[in-house]
């Protein structure tokens, strides 16, 4: 066999697991120790669960004989896992595309969570990948609780993504779309394989459902339940077939099959629907939920589908010191995922926080950064002394130039604060003129538009309406005229000539005395097409828009339209 050997602890909601791992000569993995720890997952000590895996992990600890650097998990109902497709970019920018859409994504700040991300697909025009999140106080809390247990976390990786590597390993001949589904006490994970694909979704429904109907039929604690449906479900009990306690427990456990299969069923129509992919052809089942008597058989009637069980250890050896690991091999799952690492064109994927993840680089670096500093200090011993005696000299030339330059920094405080307020005056200035302008302007338009009305004769307006510019509307730079905007100058900046684009509303009529009693002429619709092409003339408009005609009603010529207002005359 060879080296280098791997620690790994599968870290559940209700057991703890830990195993060492070597690769033997043909490349296949060898577990050499194993020992499981289990502990109550009621969810009501999720305050606790970091301080139980690290009490199980102990006793685990020593029993396996292993100890130093080890590659954790992280249940499922603590993980957040989301799928996004993005345009494939430059594997330069990638990682800034994708930490774009973890922000998207992501429902929390992502100072708040350690988070990675594992490519699905690149074809080069779209890239899919995985984004996997964990709160960091959990997992800060997880990380310290090991280490007092003995044990250095050297990466931490999702359960989901542990057991994907564990199926990729034990069933490499398996071809087209596969589903398996791993049972724990407080979530389900389900994940969907097609070829190099996959996806995973996790669900709240797990052995603990089973736990908690027993415990509200029975109205009895939740350890107790849990210890009763063991007895039960496992044979080792001793009630009689038709008591009520058995019958309780047997009920809990076909109605959560049932609730199982609609899970299985919803979760394959939405992955085929997004995904096109085929009806999986064969279903896995493991985790300590697959325990349960006649589920696999009832899952196949139910699904109409192959169902088996998953089988963790069908390519990994087991020494003879870890023998019991066959006794348990319905949650060894992720264990097993735990030590086969990722494939050589996987980016390294881990949740372990970055501040521990210093901590361990520098304590692998620290003897030799000890080792230099020694000779440093050797070689520095007289220089230093002679620079400290300098730099006391140079302090007290500081201390006295200080001294004098705290009337010039008054001095300075008290401009830059002058300087701010003239600025203040300014922008009030500019407002008042922009006000002034604007009032005169109003006046002034509205002369010019009586005049165009009375050249024409015969029209009048009946609405005036400013429709003015919504506040995400982008403003026009002034300048904008018929035939769009002119270019800048030298030294003009959008920001100096941007300004909002005002509108005006207008409907008036048009009299037709020629015709008083049929529809109008054409004579009386060009007429007014010609007033609102003089508005195009006008200093105050830039533009004419939407004009709407109406020649229904009797020698009267309705119309509506929209003025532009030219930014240079702002009304």
């Amino acid at each position: 066999m060879s080296s280098p050997r791997v620690f790994a602890v599968d870290s559940g909601a209700g057991h703890v697991a830990c195993g060492v791992f070597a690769s033997a000569k043909n490349g296949r993995l060898v577990l050499e120790q194993f020992a499981l720890e289990s502990f109550n997952p009621d969810a009501s000590l999720e305050a606790q669960w970091t301080e139980l895996v690290a009490q199980s992990l102990a006793a685990a600890d020593r029993r396996a004989g292993a100890s130093g650097a080890a590659v954790l998990s992280v249940p499922g109902h603590l993980t957040l896992t989301k799928f996004v497709k993005t345009p494939a970019v430059d594997k330069a920018k990638r990682d800034k595309v994708i930490q774009f859409e973890a922000q998207q994504n992501i429902p929390y700040p992502l100072a708040e969570v350690v988070w990675d991300y594992q490519t699905i697909s690149d074809d080069s025009l779209d890239l899919e990948v995985m984004l996997a999140a964990v709160k960091l106080d959990v997992v800060e809390s997880l990380c310290n609780s090991v280490r007092e247990a003995g044990v250095s976390p050297s990466a931490v990786l999702p359960a989901t993504i542990a057991l994907y590597r564990s199926f990729k390993y034990n069933y490499p001949d398996v071809s087209g779309t596969s589903l398996v589904v791993n049972i724990g006490a407080r979530s389900t994970n389900l994940l969907f394989i097609d070829g190099d694909r996959f996806f995973i979704r996790t669900i709240a429904l797990a052995g603990n459902s089973v736990t908690q109907s027993i415990a509200d039929e029975l109205k009895q604690e939740f350890s107790h339940a849990e210890g009763l449906k063991l007895q039960i479900l496992g044979g080792t009990s001793d009630l009689p077939e038709n008591s009520p306690a058995r019958t309780t427990v047997m009920h809990a456990a076909q109605s959560f099959v049932g609730r199982l299969h609609m899970e299985i069923t919803r979760s394959t129509v939405n992955y085929r629907r997004q995904s096109g992919a085929e009806q999986p052809a064969a279903i896995y089942i493991t985790g300590g939920g697959s325990l349960v008597p006649d589920l696999v058989k009832t899952l196949a009637d139910k699904l109409k589908a192959r169902v088996e069980p998953f089988d963790p250890l069908r390519n990994v050896e087991v020494s003879p010191a870890a023998a019991a690991a066959r006794d348990y091999s319905a949650v060894l799952a992720d264990l097993v995922g735990l030590a086969v690492g990722s494939a050589a064109t996987e980016k390294p994927f881990t949740l372990l926080p970055p501040a521990i993840g210093r901590a361990m680089a520098f304590r692998k670096q620290q003897p030799f950064y000890v080792a230099a500093v020694a000779l440093l200090a050797l070689s520095l011993a007289s220089p230093i002394i002679y620079f400290h005696q300098r730099a006391s000299v140079a302090a007290d030339e500081a201390r006295a130039l200080e001294a004098r330059l705290q009337p010039l920094r008054a001095l300075r405080d008290a401009n830059t604060a002058n300087l701010e307020k003239i600025e203040t005056l300014k922008k009030e200035i500019t407002a008042i003129q922009g006000l002034v302008e604007s009032k005169s302007n109003w006046i002034n338009f509205f002369t010019d538009l009586q005049e165009r009305l009375v050249k024409v004769e015969d029209v009048w307006l009946e609405k005036l309406h400013v429709l003015r510019p919504a506040p995400g509307d982008a403003p026009a730079r002034a300048g904008t005229g018929l035939f769009g905007a002119e270019p800048a100058t030298a030294g003009e900046t959008d920001s100096d000539t941007a300004a909002p684009v005002l509108r005006l509303n207008l409907s008036g009529r048009l009299l037709d005395r020629a015709n008083p009693v049929s529809r109008v002429s054409k004579e009386s619709l060009d007429r007014v097409r010609s007033l609102l092409a003089s508005f195009a003339d006008s200093q105050f408009i830039s533009s004419v828009e939407k004009e709407t005609f109406n020649t229904n009603q009797p020698g009267i010529l309705s119309f509506d339209f929209i003025l532009v207002v030219d930014p240079k005359k702002p009304l």
